[in-house]
């Protein structure tokens, strides 16, 4: 059977197509009538094996007249004045162009358009085919990074990767990247960046997304072993624009962003509070607190007729002599009362601004000669943060240049600078911050005199707010905003330097230099009477930090084909050196606020500290790629030895090696000939060992602190051992294997990659408990081992394309499950750190809940009888928790897993319209199977502001929020009821753009000009009951309290404008 993906036609697939041909040629044939007929063209198209290929696009250029091949390859068009020449175009075949100035009757052969696979991709010290890759290798392209108008490349490349989960919404924070999910416990998780060849420490947030031309993100070990000690949580490679030989062109980019809140936790209003603390007395003396005790089902029991009114008189309108109202009066008496009458004030809402204004612009300068190409560019942004005060802004620069010496030298450079600063508003982390400290705030507290201002202090000395009850004061969140200070600024400069000598025998040698200079600054004060501080004295702080490394390389590489055979050799030496030094200085005491952090030397308390850290690493490396029958069959070996500083004598140098192979199927004759519907099948198989470097400078020797002491009549400085040395110590090392096929069928129009792994860390660092005569307490040692296995699969497809219409399709879909399968001491279980053997790195160990609380039903009665005689004490209306072991009693045997915090899948799906000049770009994204611990609100003293629940009252016994209460610690365990389904599936990005015509803008001199509409964060679809499931992934767990913080950013809903020319 011949090469083609569709067999010959029977009469009733002949007769079905023939209609479809003939609706289509209908719909292609309504343009022309209007315009001048000329003489006819007959045709025939076939592919490369002699059949006939149905449905080919015929276009006149620069027509609208158009027509389709029949069932038998055959077409006929009538050509209007205008271009002779026909354009042929067909899925999965090259398009011609086909003059037909002097032909009437021709025959036109398409190739199979395999351009796709000989795209190359960047695998790291080369480049390889796509098609002949053997390990596991994702590529984002630049149309693709840059489609959602990004502002970091880590934003760019969420949802763009089938295994590497993007996470995080601060403005001011890079997002968590995981590539198939977590090896280390206690060390670093974060893949290794990878920019033009040399390796990063600082990541990638300098670079504007807008000057990078690829991006390859290398996921199995056999890819990510070329790395050695650093490619254990996979390896990122960023390859920047470089000039073109041609004409300068001229490209800006450039956009404004109008940001919007998303989605806010709903909190109560002060009518919702309000009722709150009247249950919460109700409770209160139900319970026989105080002596009293009264019938359960009375509407608003009182010890005095005035008692409830006597508490919560303070959230009250007054008048403006101070008296309270008679109308109010009365209401409160008959139980009721009316919620305008109330005193609010939205804490939550006055953490953030209405809404944020950003913008963005990018130019370049692309161009060269034959030997010289020149690749210029430089950018600014500046995002506000829908935070008050708070912002980003950033400057880059970027030259690369590439000139060809001779026949067989080529030189280059590239140089990137990048000065960005930013302010935070919400001071330090945790839950007391500004964006938390609203959730701690009633909403009636504050300034609630006549004519009172609720964003200044109740008390002009000091950041507090009255409690509506008056039992004291408040926290008052607007204070950190206004009297807190904080701003970081840093300066970095990327250069990179090349010598390559390329000579005819296939052997070439490249030298490569990098280096890096960082330099940062920190300024941080906080008031007296802010959050952080407690009333205490005012504190400030100024942290330097100077960064400076080098890296340089010597590449060797061989490159034949001889017969059936073709050999790629590589050789790599490299050496590396990173400097850095911080400086700190703080003051606590200031006596003039106002000059916040610039006056450390008028603080009662000072301190100053300083650093010095260096390290260094050399590096051999060979690699050798084998192919055999047009690379039909390869095989791919490589070896990398590091030796760091790192580490101690004897123990410098660690191996890491891979091998990997891969058959292309599909060029066998049993496919080609059987199954042509396939048009790419290649199988890949891969094993390899690599590093986790997270063994910090000096580590492995025994370290020394200073204090002082008194040593007769004066104050000295004795220094002691801190920490006891491990010669020992090593890299965590991930032996990882990886089974995968990549596809393609109908030509391509489906394709994509499916891809199986298993991983195995050991020698993970973790602290392992020392006896107490050591004096020490601990050791960091080599002794954890983890396990990862998943699945990922990547799919694109061409769905629907004609001349004016196209519609494509990517989707990318993980699955990880990950486990400890070792710990510290041959431990079972570290409950204090949730970790467990059998289990995810990040696991919720807890009580579990029931779906209602304790009722008045004669079943619950009976229950909780039963309980109470095993020394508990519920009552209708208190928390209910599932009894495990059947003892009727709730103690540590009923604990249970309640989830993890790391999503067990992800999905991204994007969707590219094309209609003539518009063009719509529809993308989404979700993470499922993990679990948020965030507090619901169901068991706070009263003066939290907390979200809206259906809670339980005697009239309402169907409920899984226990009763109001006046104290948050009367009854254990509910932080039970606190875990929830972080499941969400966002549509992030929906863009509409349209590119005017060139017979238009080159009147202007312009190439192209596109103009474009975006929506992004439009919709979200979660059961999470709080502000933002995303950022809860990312949100730092604090162990000691098993908390989620409140502070984390909500994500935007982002309104962008935006504009691309082309000169």
């Amino acid at each position: 059977m011949k090469n083609t993906f569709l067999y010959k036609p029977t009469s009733l697939t002949k007769s079905k197509s023939f209609l479809v041909i003939l609706l289509l040629g209908i719909l292609y044939s309504l343009p022309t009538l209007a315009q001048q007929k000329g003489r006819t063209i007959n045709g025939k198209v076939l592919d490369e094996t002699q059949e006939a290929l149905i449905g080919v696009s015929i276009v006149q250029k620069n027509t609208t007249n158009a027509t389709v091949t029949n069932t038998d390859g055959e077409f006929n068009i009538e050509l209007t004045s205008g271009e002779q020449v026909l354009i042929v175009s067909y899925i999965g075949m090259e398009t011609q162009q086909i003059d037909v100035s002097n032909k009437n009757n021709i025959q036109i052969i398409l190739k199979e358009n395999n351009k796709r696979l000989d795209e190359v991709v960047v695998i790291g010290y080369g480049v390889q085919k796509k098609r002949d890759l053997t390990g596991a290798i994702s590529q984002v392209k630049a149309e693709d990074l840059i489609a959602t108008a990004p502002t970091t490349i880590q934003e760019a490349l969420r949802g763009k990767v089938a295994g590497m989960m993007v996470a995080g919404a601060d403005l001011n924070a890079d997002p968590m990247i995981r590539i198939r999910g977590n090896r280390s416990i206690e060390a670093t998780n974060d893949p290794l960046f990878v920019i033009d060849g040399i390796p990063s420490a600082s990541g990638v947030s300098v670079i504007n997304p807008s000057d990078v031309a690829s991006i390859e993100v290398l996921k199995d070990a056999s890819a990510t072993a070329i790395y050695g000690s650093r490619g254990a949580n996979g390896v990122i490679l960023v390859t920047t624009k470089k000039g073109e030989e041609g004409k300068v062109n001229v490209e800006y980019n450039g956009y404004v962003t109008i940001g919007k809140i998303d989605n806010m936790r709903k909190v109560r209003n002060a009518a919702e509070y309000i009722e709150y603390l009247r249950e919460a007395d109700r409770k209160y003396i139900y319970d026989g607190q105080g002596g009293y005790t009264l019938d359960p089902t009375s509407a608003y029991p009182s010890m005095t007729p005035n008692w409830e009114y006597d508490q919560k008189m303070e959230y009250i309108t007054r008048d403006q002599s101070g008296y309270v109202l008679e109308s109010v009066r009365k209401a409160w008496e008959s139980g009721t009362y009316n919620p305008s009458m109330l005193r609010g004030f939205n804490w939550q809402m006055a953490g953030y601004r209405d809404e944020a204004i950003s913008q963005n612009h990018n130019i370049s300068i692309r161009g060269g000669s034959k030997d010289t190409k020149i690749f210029l560019s430089g950018s600014f942004m500046d995002n506000q943060g829908i935070t008050p005060r708070s912002f980003r802004t950033r400057y880059t620069l970027r030259m690369n240049v590439d000139q060809k010496l001779g026949k067989h030298i080529n030189m280059g450079a590239t140089t990137n600078f990048a000065y960005w600063e930013y302010f935070n508003g919400t001071g330090v982390g945790g839950n007391w911050n500004p964006l938390g400290t609203p959730y701690y705030t009633p909403g009636g507290s504050g300034d609630y005199g006549n004519g009172g201002d609720v964003t200044k202090n109740g008390d002009p000395a000091l950041g507090l707010v009255p409690h509506p009850t008056g039992e004291g004061m408040l926290w008052n969140p607007f204070y950190d905003f206004t009297g807190n200070q904080g701003k970081t600024k840093r300066n970095q400069i990327d250069a990179t330097l090349y010598a390559q000598i390329t000579l005819d025998n296939g052997l070439s040698y490249r030298a490569n230099f990098g280096t890096n200079y960082y330099s940062g600054q920190e300024q941080a004060f906080y008031a007296s009477a802010s959050t952080q501080q407690g009333f205490g004295h005012a504190r400030a702080n100024q942290n330097l930090e100077f960064k400076r490394s080098w890296t340089f390389e010597n590449i060797l590489s061989y490159n034949k084909t001889f017969g059936q055979h073709s050999i790629n050799l590589t050789g790599v030496q490299s050496v590396e050196k990173s400097i850095d030094e911080p400086v700190t200085a703080s003051g606590v005491g200031l006596p003039i606020e106002s000059q916040w952090y610039y006056n450390l030397g008028t603080a009662s308390t000072q301190s100053a500290t300083s650093g010095y850290t260096q390290w260094s690493m050399m590096s051999w490396m060979g690699r050798a790629i084998y192919g055999f029958k047009d690379n039909r069959y390869m095989l791919t070996a490589s070896i990398r030895s590091d030796g760091s500083s790192r580490l101690a004598e004897g123990h410098k140098w660690v191996a890491f090696p891979s091998a990997s192979f891969a058959w292309r199927i599909s060029d066998e004759a049993f496919i080609k000939n059987n199954i042509p519907v396939v048009s790419n099948l290649k199988l890949r198989l891969g094993y390899g060992k690599t590093g986790n470097s997270a063994v910090n400078p000096y580590q492995t020797i025994g370290q020394i602190s200073s204090s002082r002491y008194t040593w007769g009549e004066i104050g000295a400085i004795g220094y002691a051992p801190n920490s006891l040395s491990n010669p020992l110590l090593t890299w965590e090392t991930t032996g990882q294997y990886n089974l995968g096929v990549d596809f393609g069928i109908l030509r391509g129009r489906i394709s994509g990659s499916v891809d199986v792994y298993k991983q195995r860390t050991k020698d993970l660092l973790m602290f392992r408990a020392l006896p107490e005569v050591s004096g020490f307490g601990q050791i960091l040692s080599n002794i954890g081992e983890t396990e990862n296995q998943g699945i990922e699969v990547a799919i694109s497809t061409v769905n629907f394309e004609t001349k004016d219409f196209k519609w494509n399709t990517s989707l990318q879909f993980s699955m990880n499950k990950e486990k400890i399968v070792k710990l510290a001491s041959g431990l079972e279980k570290d409950v204090a750190n949730m970790w467990f053997v059998g289990h995810p790195v990040d696991t919720y160990y807890d009580y579990v809940n029931t779906k209602n609380v304790w009722g008045y039903s004669k079943e619950d009665m009976e229950e909780m009888a039963k309980f109470n005689a095993n020394g508990h004490s519920y009552k209708p209306g208190d928390l209910r928790f599932v009894d495990l072991d059947g003892n009727y009693k709730i103690d540590e045997k009923d604990r249970d897993f309640r989830g993890q915090k790391m999503p067990k899948w992800n999905l991204g799906m994007g969707n590219n319209f094309y209609y003539k000049n518009f063009d719509l770009y529809i993308f989404m994204y979700g993470m499922f199977g993990h679990t948020i611990y965030s507090d619901p609100g169901v068991g706070h003293d009263g003066r939290m502001n907390t979200r809206v629940v259906n809670y339980w009252t005697p009239e309402n016994t169907q409920s899984r929020f226990r009763k109001p209460t006046k104290g948050d610690a009367d009854q254990p365990h509910r932080e039970a009821y606190w875990y929830n389904k972080g499941d969400f599936v966002r549509i992030s990005d929906i863009t509409l753009g349209y590119t005017l015509p060139a017979s238009l803008t080159r009147i202007v001199g312009v190439e192209k000009a596109r103009f474009y509409a975006q929506l992004q964060n439009p919709f979200t679809f979660t059961s999470y009951p709080n502000n933002d499931p995303e950022g809860s992934v990312k949100a730092t767990r604090d162990y000691a309290r098993k908390h989620e913080s409140y502070s984390e950013p909500t994500t935007l809903r982002n309104y962008m404008f935006g504009v691309n020319l082309t000169f």
